[in-house]
């Protein structure tokens, strides 16, 4: 099997090979499926051999147990090669899969914070705000969608409009955040088109001001052209960004890259956490806990009602936070089309 993947011509006809190992699901065709994802160099380039590496761990961590993974582990890396790429988005997969409490299993992770991987941020517990991520089923290719405001309106509770919301909207005051914007749409990868804008409102919001008449008073793209009558503006929390962010990233939409669940993983934790302005230094837990202590609103407008920038097609996706003071908002807006 490993010389027939060696052979193959294409990233999808090595990706044959290692799906008939891992259909196995024994140690001897663990391990070759390993081998493979860590030294079959891909026919496609680096993109294709990202896409053998995350796919294969992503696979390997569907079956019913682990059993046969926990020996991959049993040696620490030297260095960040492939083999070690392999295993840091196995070790992330099988977290989130499963929650990693002990085994080989601290120790590898600790190992990889040594060599300054990323992926070695990531909890080995999985997180019951993670849930969505965890039982959503997710595939290469999967998609978010666009809800209508009426589906909207039927799935959430919505925010009535007021006059002081919109007074609020039209006294923002625009800022700019280079840093936290590109990590707020970096989840998306290359696909589609986002907006995300960063305001100072004029004084503390009460809460009750926090709608869709505050947003439609926003200077955005994506914002343009939008009023009570054509937008729906409802409550929601902090795992429902965080399960979109995460599909985003897993899925790769039409055309993209799918970095499936190590890698969605973690680029949905960095969007949720530029989102509310926190560093790495926070712990998810922590961060946890302060998004309780954010205001979350997700919003939609309506087909041909004066607002042309989102698609209504393949995925339109759009929230808007206010943070605990309640003086600062950042909006978020991402549409695609094929």
């Amino acid at each position: 099997m490993y010389d027939r993947a060696v052979a193959c011509t294409s990233t999808g006809d090595v990706l044959g090979v290692v799906e008939a190992l891992c259909a196995r699901e024994t140690r001897d065709a663990t391990e070759w499926a390993a081998r493979i994802a860590g030294e079959v160099v891909s026919p496609d380039g680096p993109a294709g051999g990202r896409r053998l590496v995350r796919w294969t761990a992503w696979r390997l961590a569907r079956r019913p147990s682990r059993v046969a993974l926990e020996p991959l582990f049993a040696g620490l890396p030297e260095r960040l090669d492939r083999a070690a790429e392999f295993r840091a988005c196995l070790l992330q997969e099988m977290a989130l899969r499963f929650g990693l409490d002990g085994g080989p299993y601290v120790a590898y992770r600790e190992r990889l914070a040594e060599l300054g991987h990323p992926l070695a941020w990531l909890p080995l517990a999985s997180l019951d705000f993670e849930r969505r991520l965890r039982d959503g089923g997710w595939t290469p290719g999967s998609m978010l969608g666009s809800l209508r405001p009426a589906q909207l309106r039927s799935r959430y509770a919505e925010v009535p409009p007021t006059a002081a919301g919109a007074a609020a909207g039209r006294g923002a005051r625009e800022v700019r955040e280079v840093a936290r914007g590109a990590a707020v749409v970096a989840p998306f990868g290359e696909e589609g088109v986002q907006d995300v804008r960063f305001y100072v409102l004029p004084g503390p919001l009460d809460p009750v001001d926090w709608n869709a008449a505050l947003l439609a008073g926003l200077p955005a793209p994506c914002l343009e052209g939008t009023s009570t009558r054509t937008m729906a503006a409802v409550h929601t929390t902090a795992d429902d960004v965080l399960c979109d962010l995460f599909v985003a990233a897993f899925g790769g939409g039409v055309w993209g890259e799918p970095r499936m669940g190590a890698y969605g993983r973690l680029l949905a934790w960095r969007g949720l956490y530029a989102l509310m302005g926190l560093g790495a230094e926070v712990s998810p837990y922590d961060a946890v806990r302060r998004a309780a202590e954010h205001r979350w609103l997700r919003f939609a407008v309506e087909r041909h009602g004066g607002n042309d920038w989102f698609f209504g097609d393949l995925t339109d996706i759009a929230f808007a936070v206010l943070d605990p003071g309640r003086t600062r908002v950042v909006v978020l807006a991402h549409t695609e089309t094929d």
